[in-house]
């Protein structure tokens, strides 16, 4: 019923490091400003959703939009010619 202490400070540490990324992945998410914010926003998520439900479905959420970007870029990948095997258009 009740938690260890060392698990509430385990706890509240996790709490604190993924909403600090949240937070930077934010920060480094608006234009003009360099970094992987989105990156840092998903593994915010990751670390908040052992605890919480809501981070969890936006973790699941994202991950989803993830892996449809990695699909169409795939399947855009293997479409296209190399470039030695285009045609000259002047010929």
């Amino acid at each position: 019923m009740f938690r260890s202490t060392r698990e509430q400070v385990y706890r509240v540490c996790r709490i604190l490091a993924g909403l600090t990324l949240l937070i930077v992945g934010a920060v480094l998410s608006v234009p003009g400003i360099p970094g992987p914010g989105i990156l840092v926003i998903f593994l915010g998520f990751g670390i908040l959703s052992r605890d919480f439900k809501w981070a969890s479905r936006w973790h699941t959420r994202l991950k989803g939009v993830a892996e449809r970007f990695v699909k169409r870029g795939k399947g855009r990948r293997n479409k296209e010619t190399p470039i030695e095997q285009q045609k000259p258009s002047g010929e």
